[in-house]
């Protein structure tokens, strides 16, 4: 019934991934204007120094510090998760822009390729993905930056029995960086609903249904 049976939980790394740090300002606008020296002029450079210098000094302090502030309040997450969630819900632009997909290949046995033998093993395989995670056995997501030199399965026995809290500096230790999955429980059960300046993203995991779209009806099951 599951797709795999991982050693390790799926989310055994997410209580210690390390979070984004809120660059200093300095840096910020010395990058910017290193950005910006090989499209302008130097008149136009000079003026653009200014321009940063005035910022850095006057409102962008003032914003780096309620940036900070509000870092210190969500320090459930990284600082750009909620820009970046307003990037994408307040854009009223076609959702084809942005959204992921996914391309499939055709089946190595051909006769699997019939559409309805199709989207029936499609279906049986997202729901057993879907269980796979929510029991806690899909295998989380490691960068191994050497992976030819990894023990995965040493590596996995042992991570295992390392307490969430301190899991990903021990991966750390050996060249393992595990990533964040905390969207992971969105792939499932999940829509977008449209608000007014912003739309709202829902999960209702007590779904049971599948809907099926064929020559524009659609059908629940």
């Amino acid at each position: 019934d599951y797709l795999q049976r991982s050693l390790v939980p799926t989310m055994h790394y997410q209580k210690s991934l390390p979070r984004l740090p809120i660059p200093k300002l300095e840096d910020t606008m010395k990058r910017f204007l290193a950005a910006q020296r090989p499209l302008l002029s130097d008149v136009q450079f000079r003026r653009a120094e200014e321009i940063a210098q005035d910022f850095q000094n006057g409102v962008g302090r003032e914003l780096h510090k309620e940036l900070v502030t509000r870092d210190k309040l969500n320090n459930h997450t990284s600082y750009t998760s909620g820009p970046w969630l307003d990037m994408y819900l307040k854009n009223c632009k076609s959702l084809l822009d942005v959204n992921v997909f996914v391309p499939l290949h055709q089946d190595p046995k051909t006769e699997y390729n019939q559409q309805l033998l199709r989207a029936t093993n499609l279906t049986c395989s997202a729901l057993r993905f879907m269980k796979t995670l929510r029991a806690g056995l899909l295998e989380p997501t490691v960068f191994y930056s050497e992976p030819s030199k990894s023990n995965r399965h040493l590596f996995e026995r042992v991570i295992r029995w390392v307490p969430p809290s301190l899991s990903w500096y021990g991966a750390h230790m050996v060249n393992a960086y595990p990533l964040d999955m905390s969207q992971y429980h969105r792939i499932s059960n999940s829509t977008r609903i449209p608000r007014r300046g912003r739309d709202e993203l829902v999960t209702h995991e007590e779904g049971r249904h599948i809907v099926v779209m064929r020559k524009g009806n659609m059908y629940v099951f």
